[in-house]
């Protein structure tokens, strides 16, 4: 019998999410929102949205957008999508700082000292502005976010140095309880739906399972921070205080936590990482495809026994054709329907994006206004029109509980994804029968 054959399933059992997404490319004056003509398109991206049944979706709140001079704000674009989704009964997930989207002017970004301060004042003014807003992510995916600006130098300020890493992710996790008091003082009914990673390390040599267990460890401490978890006790008080961390700044964080009501998981193709040495660098580097993947279920629950919170599947998506991603669709609808149906409390799935992204291909770093596969729906690249495919209607039927996880199609990989994936289609997709070749790209809408 195949590892993993679940039952016949049914996904009323959890909501459906959409999403837009917003990533500020600096140095370029453009964002993601631009970038794919959200920002011009948004009642037409909005009802694709409602024609498909998603009620429920993580929408940006742009901070380097309304405040582009420091404590000017202009709401003047963001009143028109906010004021469409109030008078439809869409329910947003505010997020008002995704990835490195701050303003210009705040030199050093998360470095910045007033980064925390400055933060709030700008959160207070989103929540004074549309007071009917019941559900935020305070920062999304604060742990790849921080590394990626303070440990491996991909994004601004460029940092690359566990120092750096400390510093900075002290003063975003003071920024979330922050932000998370303000809120609650200012609306007692908030919901916080807490957005980030969802990881699992493994070594693929002998010599570096000292490596591997900094990161399992690592992948729990943003949110081990903001939840007032870190003192004397913790695996990493002593690496945090080796690289600076004053007790006085943890018992800051113990002493006034954030609230998470919902904890988003992020999982992606590359969530799980197996590791080895490499001579190159002279120290641990990451290698693909993984070849035993334990799958988001059974990662999830490693956040799930440690938390005891209802999860979301935060995030989700596989850069890949249409038929791709309807396959990686129906290999996490198995997996989150397995989670829910353990007994964890599943709050929704949100394949992100919506619509195709732009420029994820090089992390954001600078604006190509190259599309990247990745949305339900897709985008061409000379108008920017979005085209429906089998996989926005198999998603829209799946959010009207029209249509069960086993009846989701399933399609061979193509390249560079049947390599990829390869541990997962022997781990997870073994059992599924009336596999179907791919359509050429023309014949996919």
């Amino acid at each position: 019998m195949p590892e993993h054959a679940p039952e016949r399933r049914s996904v009323s059992i959890y909501p459906h999410w959409g999403s837009f997404e917003s990533t500020k490319i600096h140095g370029s004056g453009e964002d993601v929102l631009s970038t794919t003509r959200h920002t011009q398109r948004w009642r037409q991206d909005l009802a694709l949205l409602r024609e498909a049944g998603l009620r429920e979706l993580r929408y940006p709140a742009p901070w380097h957008r309304v405040e582009r001079l420091r404590g000017e704000y202009d709401f003047r674009w963001l009143d028109g999508p906010m004021e469409e989704m109030r008078r439809t009964g869409m329910r947003p997930i505010l997020d008002p700082l995704h990835h490195t989207s701050f303003p210009d002017w705040l030199e050093g970004g998360f470095a910045n000292p007033a980064f925390p301060a400055l933060y709030v004042r700008f959160v207070e003014r989103v929540a004074q502005r549309y007071p009917w807003v019941t559900d935020y992510t305070v920062f999304n995916e604060p742990l790849p976010t921080t590394l990626l600006c303070s440990y491996t130098g991909h994004w601004y300020p460029h940092g690359k140095s566990d120092r750096e890493f400390v510093s900075m992710s002290l003063r975003v996790c003071r920024a979330i309880c922050e932000v998370t008091a303000m809120l609650m003082r200012t609306n007692p009914r908030i919901r916080f739906v807490h957005i980030d990673a969802c990881e699992s390390h493994s070594a693929m040599e002998r010599g570096i399972e000292e490596w591997v267990e900094y990161a399992q460890h690592r992948r729990f401490l943003l949110h081990d921070l903001v939840l007032g978890r870190v003192d004397r006790g913790h695996p990493l008080y002593g690496y945090l205080v080796q690289n600076g961390a004053a007790e006085s700044e943890l018992s800051r964080l113990r002493d006034q936590p954030a609230k998470i009501d919902v904890l988003g998981l992020d999982y992606y193709p590359h969530s799980e990482m197996d590791w080895f040495w490499s001579e190159k660098r002279k120290g641990p580097d990451r290698v693909r495809p993984v070849e035993r993947p334990r799958g988001f279920a059974a990662v999830a629950r490693d956040y799930t026994e440690r938390y005891r919170l209802p999860v979301a599947v935060g995030e989700t998506n596989v850069r890949g054709t249409v038929t791709d991603r309807l396959t990686w669709l129906r290999h996490m609808e198995e997996q989150t329907a397995e989670l829910a149906e353990s007994g964890v409390p599943v709050e929704g799935f949100c394949w992100f994006p919506s619509i195709d992204s732009t420029d994820w291909c090089h992390l954001c770093a600078r604006c190509t206004h190259s599309v990247d596969p990745q949305g339900i729906w897709w985008l061409d690249a000379e108008r920017w029109e979005r085209h429906h495919s089998e996989l926005s209607d198999c998603y829209a039927a799946l959010a009207k509980g029209q249509l069960e996880i086993s009846d989701l199609p399933a399609y061979r990989l193509q390249e560079p994804l049947d390599q990829l994936l390869r541990g997962y289609v022997r781990s997870f997709m073994s059992h599924w029968s009336g596999w179907l070749e791919p359509l050429p790209a023309e014949q996919v809408a």
